[in-house]
């Protein structure tokens, strides 16, 4: 849901470019405002999201190391919300809003915009890089503490085949999860493409 409310929005300021007539066009200081406005709201809620979904993942693992008591889990925990904050603070320093300032003349304006757009767009390319793999090894080493877990009890010999192929399944789990995390992270990244176009379609033909 989150993903189809952001492609609505991004398609808005799209068709909001890119549907003007070219023929006898104008950009006015007030249209790239009210675009540039909007273009920053949505990445300052788009972050919101992200930041309270890093709050939730450090809660649970922090939970999970009151409970488990092996150190192979909690080292996956420690990982995890380890990695976690390094999202966060890679999702500020990078990708972080930025406001249109009030002095800047048209000129400006437009640069300013068609910055944030490449900036926002780097960074949504760039997910692998600095918002899946820090999550990896946490992963990894948490599913792998669970299946040792699993594996150490009386009864494990009869239970052998399940527990591995619920760590199999974990595992599997996870990478469609990053696939598609990826996968979704482009396509929004080729989106702020088509607005950088627009934008700099119209802008030559005014």
């Amino acid at each position: 849901m989150e993903h189809e409310t952001r492609n609505r929005r991004e398609n808005e300021l799209t068709n909001f470019w890119k549907n003007q007539p070219v023929d006898r066009v104008e950009i006015s200081l007030a249209r790239v405002r009210q675009v540039a406005n909007a273009f920053e709201r949505r990445v300052q809620w788009r972050n919101f999201g992200e930041y309270a979904g890093c709050a939730v993942v450090i809660a649970c693992f922090g939970y999970y190391i009151s409970i488990f008591q092996t150190t192979l889990i909690r080292t996956g925990c420690g990982l995890v919300m380890a990695g976690t904050l390094f999202v966060a603070f890679a999702l500020h320093r990078r990708g972080a809003a930025r406001t249109l300032p009030e002095e800047l003349a048209l000129q400006t304006c437009l640069d300013f915009h068609r910055h944030e757009l490449e900036r926002q767009r780097d960074l949504l390319r760039s997910v692998w890089s600095w918002y899946l793999l820090p999550f990896a090894p946490g992963l990894a080493v948490f599913e792998a503490g669970v299946l040792a877990q699993a594996m150490a009890q009386p009864n494990a010999a009869a239970h052998e085949t399940r527990a591995i192929t619920t760590f199999a399944i974990a595992i599997a789990g996870c990478s469609v999860v990053f696939v598609s995390i990826g996968v979704l992270n482009r396509r929004a990244a080729s989106q702020l493409q088509r607005e950088i176009d627009g934008l700099s379609a119209l802008e030559r033909a005014s």
